[in-house]
């Protein structure tokens, strides 16, 4: 009965991320402070399961915030990924948009397991910086 709860809080979470995705580009009736806060999600959600190349794609280039992804990819790579479990969720502050640039301020708390015992358990308060570039925003630093 557990397993059958899980899959329909699940599914129900994945339709959320799905809603408006109909691979023709960002949905204009969407506001910026939307798509970035689903951004932020994403990205959590890309890291906790050890998807790091999903989560460097949410970045700019060659940006900080791309660079530190793999740092901590780097980090976790040593390890059986089956040995490691990571969970990254947000608290979002604030988001101030100014352009196509955008100020959010917010935390993102890490819990780290490895080989079943907890490692890391840290919270990265901070402002973060986002670039809006072909319609789409992505981390900057």
């Amino acid at each position: 009965m557990k397993r059958k709860y899980f899959l329909v809080v699940f599914f129900l979470i994945l339709a959320m991320f799905l809603v408006g995705c109909s691979g023709v580009g960002p949905n204009p009736s969407i506001t910026d402070e939307t798509q970035i806060s689903d951004l932020i999600s994403k990205l959590c959600v890309a890291i906790s399961a050890k998807d790091f190349d999903l989560a460097k794609s949410y970045c700019y280039p060659g940006s900080s915030a791309y660079l530190m992804i793999e740092q901590f990819e780097t980090m976790v790579d040593p390890y059986s990924m089956n040995d490691v479990t990571i969970w990254a969720y947000p608290s979002i502050y604030s988001i101030v948009v100014t352009g196509n640039e955008a100020t959010v301020v917010a935390e993102i708390n890490i819990q780290i397991w490895i080989q079943g015992v907890e490692q890391i358990v840290d919270t990265q308060p901070g402002t973060t910086i986002l670039i809006k570039s072909g319609g789409e925003w992505y981390f900057y630093y």
